[in-house]
């Protein structure tokens, strides 16, 4: 069951990457496979947190970061530098146009 939703989060993915240049794609493919597996990990550890909550109350009624909160914190952590990664790739395809967030951006660094 993981695997097939594995395998769709890759075809999406590499859907998003149809235009770009052959050789680039190349370089990426294990990438596309990486952030398919984290996304449908962080999807079962959400899932989880939701359920039990990002604070647990310990034996002796400490409160604590539950250890599922935490994975999934680093977890995004490495998927969100996958997908910058991913994403610099199509940048570099297409013609960069200024827009309204990367004039936010220009204004929020000044």
């Amino acid at each position: 069951m993981e695997q097939v939703k594995i395998n769709q989060e890759y075809e999406r993915l590499h859907s998003l990457f149809k235009e770009v240049d052959e050789n680039k794609a190349k370089l990426i493919d294990e990438l596309l496979w990486k952030a398919a597996f984290l996304k449908v990990e962080l999807d079962n550890l959400e899932a989880t947190v939701k359920k039990g909550g990002a604070l647990q109350k310990s034996n002796k009624g400490n409160i604590r970061l539950n250890p599922t909160y935490k994975t999934f914190l680093n977890t995004l952590t490495v998927y969100q530098g996958i997908i910058k990664t991913l994403n610099s790739v199509l940048g570099k395809n297409e013609l960069d146009e200024n827009d309204e967030f990367d004039e936010f951006l220009r204004n929020a660094n000044q």
